[in-house]
């Protein structure tokens, strides 16, 4: 299963953005210190571990960015920020309107939940800002469709040594804000992650003149600074769930794509005490579609399904 822990801290932003399907929006949190939102890196997510392939244009990294281990495997190793503070580090001065880094991940055909960019920086600067365009397949990259815009802060918004609070790591959580399923069936999405601020730790847009995505002018010059990305999370929509009885059988069906699904049962549910039946009913998979069947037995019982690949 794919899951994030949640962590309530200082600073939640929420940046009201044009994008390509009503209802999708994105949250922004910060964090005080660089590692106080690695709580809400996903714990498995779609994506974990996979190089994405890289797309023009191909600005490389900054300079001091050399290490393997802190360019493309930081975006999905689920580390956060490693020991040399320079995970993640895009290449400045990007062209105007072009992203700094450009990344394509590919998977079976999924329901996707919730994405996250992750990025920050140990010196507390503009570089912990974030903009991202996402786009995605459902025909495994034959064509693909504008997910939305999502640019952590407002244009003019500071973070530097005079700001406070000064921030270090920035989460910005996308989603659908009326509906779990944030997009069905995605096969392919595109991560283009643009340059954030100036010299001054200050957030601009990447665009000289109107922003095409929002429609907007920011009045300020492009950003010429990249950030660090330090995760990129994709997260699944935790699978759909479907109960009949027939005589004492207890039938279950249930839509994931996990490979390994293990029905639990609980006796309450105000302190669970969830544990594997033993023996295991048998499951039969056709596809997405799994299916199972329980006796209830005498004893009220609550049960669940754990899904894993």
């Amino acid at each position: 299963m794919k899951s994030a822990t949640s962590l309530g801290v200082i600073g939640l932003v929420v940046v009201a953005l044009a994008t390509a399907q009503a209802g999708v929006v994105s949250t922004t949190v910060h964090g005080l210190t660089s590692h106080e939102l690695d709580p809400m890196i996903a714990v498995s997510d779609l994506i974990e571990g996979q190089i994405g392939q890289e797309l023009p244009p191909l600005y490389g990294w900054h300079p001091a960015n050399a290490n393997p281990a802190d360019q493309l495997a930081a975006f999905t190793d689920g580390a956060g920020v490693l020991a040399s503070g320079l995970t993640g580090l895009l290449n400045d001065f990007p062209a105007p309107g072009t992203p700094a880094k450009t990344g394509r991940y590919s998977f079976p055909a999924t329901d996707i939940s919730r994405l996250q960019v992750y990025t920050g920086n140990n010196g507390g600067d503009g570089r912990i800002f974030s903009t991202t365009v996402v786009r995605y397949s459902v025909d495994e990259g034959t064509n693909f469709a504008l997910l939305g815009y999502f640019q952590s802060d407002p244009s003019g918004t500071v973070n530097n040594s005079g700001s406070s609070p000064r921030y270090y790591s920035t989460m910005v959580s996308i989603y659908d804000d009326a509906n779990p399923l944030l997009q069905a069936g995605v096969t392919d999405l595109i991560f283009e992650l643009y340059a954030v601020d100036n010299t001054q730790g200050q957030m601009r847009d990447p665009f000289d003149g109107v922003n095409p995505f929002t429609g907007v002018d920011d009045g300020l010059s492009a950003a010429i600074e990249s950030p660090l990305v330090w995760e990129i999370d994709v997260l699944e929509t935790p699978p759909r769930l479907w109960a009949n009885l027939s005589g004492a059988d207890l039938n279950l069906t249930w839509l994931s794509r996990a490979t390994n699904s293990f029905v639990q049962a609980a006796s309450q549910l105000a302190s669970p005490d969830w544990a594997d039946l033993v023996p295991q009913p048998a499951i039969q998979r056709d596809g997405i579609t799994n299916r199972t069947s329980i006796i209830t037995g005498s004893v009220p019982r609550f049960f669940r399904i754990r899904a894993q690949r």
